[in-house]
């Protein structure tokens, strides 16, 4: 029972609330994890609903990406932590409610949601730069607000932490959230970053051998998870479609048609992929064809409004194809996907592609608003909807869907298309990831 000299304890029901809140932020930041993992796989989640409500890009927004190579673990990680330290902090409140100490973890409980709303104002910041809405990271906001509403308002004391015992609490931050990071610095270190690209060493079959068998293992899993698919799907008969642009000889035993959109993350991650693999793959084993599907409801057929998405996805989709019969197409595109964080207007599309070709902007504009430029991309998109196209990168082996894995297409080049290689017989079992 309290006394006038002594201070009111906190109840049950509001550490409980606490301890609830904290608890549920570390579980849903769990999830949120291995939905990431599934996202780095090149793997599509139930967060990513549309443009706008995509959880996969505000996941690798270049803040994102900036917080996973400063701290060594990605922003989901920071959650775990968030979580988890958060109630142990109850915990010890919880222990400690009817000594002298009491105060002194209620105070720590206090600076911990004071984070917590900091956290909450930075990230949503960065998600309003990314232009897109992460629902589950909304989620983890409403949980640490109703855990700051439990501290500052359900425990009795003093609504913000107590001055005098800012140190004491503050200490107890540190005794609680290192070890928890440290701990956790262990699997976030080990989780692959947004754009990250396995580099192939050597050209010689033993040498590529080698590079497939080092591979880390989340390219084994999407390595093995493309092939299943790639058994699974059908093959479609696509010898009508004239091929307009072709890196490799038309005889090569694989076959790579890829359909990107420029805003596409995974597409830019991808390129690198593709780069590496122009480069690596045995002479005369590999062609690839590049095809553009912007992720817009009308095909192009109607501009899109000044510094919308859908003007800078039709704008991008008809440069790269007006670039076609240009020596440096393929800078080409490796200049708009490395500036794709940047492609917020149609001029930035613009100064990506003529920088590297030096034609004039206006000319360039011309090729980009004419018919013909509109058909071929029409094209494209006919193309990619015989294969049912839900997303891109879309990409094709051999006229068969499958996940956009740099280990599976160069497996397959060298191999020569021999998908029971022992290099595939040696894969880790695919994950679910349809």
């Amino acid at each position: 029972m309290s006394t006038p000299s002594s201070p009111a304890r906190p109840s049950n029901a509001a550490l409980g609330v606490l301890l609830a809140s904290g608890l549920a932020t570390a579980g849903l930041a769990v999830y949120q994890w291995f939905e990431l993992l599934v996202v780095r796989q090149g793997g599509k989640v139930a967060c990513a609903v549309n443009e706008t409500v995509n959880c996969a890009t505000v996941w690798n927004s270049p803040f994102a990406s900036a917080i996973q190579d400063t701290l060594g673990m990605p922003v989901a990680a920071l959650g775990v932590v968030w979580g988890v330290a958060a109630a142990v902090l109850v915990g010890l409140v919880w222990r400690k409610r009817e000594s002298e100490d009491a105060p002194v973890h209620l105070a720590s409980v206090k600076l911990w949601a004071l984070s917590g709303l900091a956290s909450i104002v930075v990230f949503a910041w960065a998600s309003w730069s990314a232009r897109a809405v992460c629902l589950t990271c909304l989620g983890t906001y409403g949980l640490v607000a109703v855990y700051a509403f439990a501290a500052f308002l359900l425990v009795p004391g003093p609504r913000w932490p107590d001055p005098k015992f800012l140190v004491g609490g503050g200490a107890w931050l540190f005794v609680v959230g290192a070890p928890t990071f440290l701990l956790t610095l262990i699997p976030g270190g080990n989780t692959p970053k947004a754009g990250e690209v396995t580099r192939i060493s050597g050209t010689s079959e033993a040498e590529l051998m080698q590079s497939l068998m080092g591979m880390p293992p989340r390219e084994k899993l999407m390595t093995s998870a493309a092939r299943k698919k790639w058994l699974a799907a059908s093959a479609k008969d696509t010898s009508d479609v004239k091929v307009r642009v072709r890196h490799g000889p038309k005889d090569a035993p694989i076959r790579v048609v890829e359909f990107s959109d420029v805003l596409c993350p995974h597409c830019a991650t991808f390129e690198q992929a593709l780069e590496e693999l122009r480069r690596a793959a045995p002479e005369g084993s590999l062609s690839i064809e590049p095809r553009s599907f912007p992720l817009v409801d009308d095909g192009c057929a109607t501009p899109g409004e000044p510094g919308s998405p859908k003007e800078v996805r039709c704008v991008g989709a008809k440069a790269q194809i007006c670039s076609e019969s240009h020596p440096l197409y393929w800078d080409v595109r490796k200049a708009i996907f490395a500036r794709q964080q940047q492609l917020r207007s149609a001029d930035a599309v613009l100064e990506a592609v003529t920088s590297v070709t030096g034609v004039q902007k206006d000319a360039l504009l011309a090729c980009i608003t004419s018919q013909e430029t509109q058909a071929k991309l029409a094209d494209d998109i006919v193309y990619a909807k015989r294969f049912g196209i839900q997303g891109t990168p879309l990409v094709l082996l051999n006229d068969k869907e499958t996940w956009p894995s740099q280990g599976f297409i160069l497996g397959m080049a060298v191999g020569r298309g021999d998908v029971n290689a022992p290099w595939f017989q040696n894969l880790p079992e695919p994950p679910p990831m349809d």
